[in-house]
């Protein structure tokens, strides 16, 4: 079990559903980072997604987000990398690319409609400013 305290270089934060019915939380540990869902504190040895985020460039650091019904969401994190899958993947569905257009393009066009947002890490603003709520 991991316990994350404000000493160390971790960094939490919550992103919820616009009803807050569903939540996830992400950890920051150095270049990984950890998706969760649920709100936590700790992190067990199960139940998440650890991702290798060195291959993220630090301004295109984001977070893509739909919540797809009780309980689901579909998360999008570009160029990470998965190290670890330990979620119910019937239930949670992870990418580390962006959809791509008929064109081949990498598109973000998913992520602006109900219920989907995109949250930046490196200004720490979601776009657009509905669709999700975060707290850190």
């Amino acid at each position: 079990m991991l316990y994350l305290s404000g000493c160390n270089k971790t960094k939490v934060l919550y992103f919820y559903s616009p009803d807050k019915t569903q939540c996830l939380t992400v950890f920051n540990v150095d270049s990984f980072r950890y998706i969760v869902n649920g709100k936590t504190r700790k992190l067990s040895e199960s139940e998440y997604v650890k991702l290798d985020m060195q291959n993220v460039d630090q301004l295109g650091d984001q977070l893509y987000i739909c919540w797809k019904g009780k309980y689901l969401w579909d998360v999008t994190i570009n160029k990470s990398e998965v190290l670890e899958q330990k979620l119910d993947t019937t239930k949670f569905h992870f990418n580390t690319r962006l959809p791509i257009d008929e064109h081949g393009i990498p598109t973000e066009k998913k992520f602006r409609g109900e219920n989907c947002a995109i949250f930046d890490f490196y200004s720490m603003k979601l776009s657009p400013n509905k669709g999700a709520i975060v707290e850190y």
